[in-house]
């Protein structure tokens, strides 16, 4: 738990003295690393067991703790690769990569109020980005 910075806590719209669950992970994949992960959280406390996380998913772990998600926007762009993630992905610094933000919206009070800021970066060497959507 820790206070998030300005554009973060501007997000999801929180006094500088509050607290969100920030997580940092790194994903892999027959040992390669292929995206690296941040977000926050409003809303949740931080596991009792922090090894919960390791092999939970975010969004179970949210609903287990009474956060349920309504809506989710999505922004997927490129970017460069920062020395933190290049390091953390095996790659070289300024590296192309994938960057993935999504916002997660929960109703509170009949409102609809953003509770998770996730950015993702993933390495386009080891993961695509598919969808398949149906039109009514």
């Amino acid at each position: 738990m820790m206070r998030p910075p300005q554009d973060i806590r501007d997000e999801l719209e929180l006094d500088a003295s509050d607290t969100a669950l920030h997580l940092i992970r790194v994903r892999e994949r027959g040992g390669l690393n292929f995206g690296y992960y941040m977000s926050w959280t409003a809303g949740v406390e931080k596991p009792v067991n922090q090894k919960l996380l390791e092999t939970t998913p975010r969004l179970t772990y949210f609903r287990d703790n009474g956060l349920e998600i309504t809506h989710v926007t999505q922004t997927i762009s490129a970017c460069a690769a920062s020395s933190e993630c290049a390091h953390a992905l095996s790659i070289p610094e300024g590296s192309p990569l994938l960057s993935l933000t999504r916002r997660s919206y929960s109703r509170v009070n009949e409102q609809e109020h953003l509770m998770d800021y996730l950015h993702v970066l993933y390495n386009p060497e080891l993961f695509q980005y598919k969808m398949d959507l149906k039109l009514d």
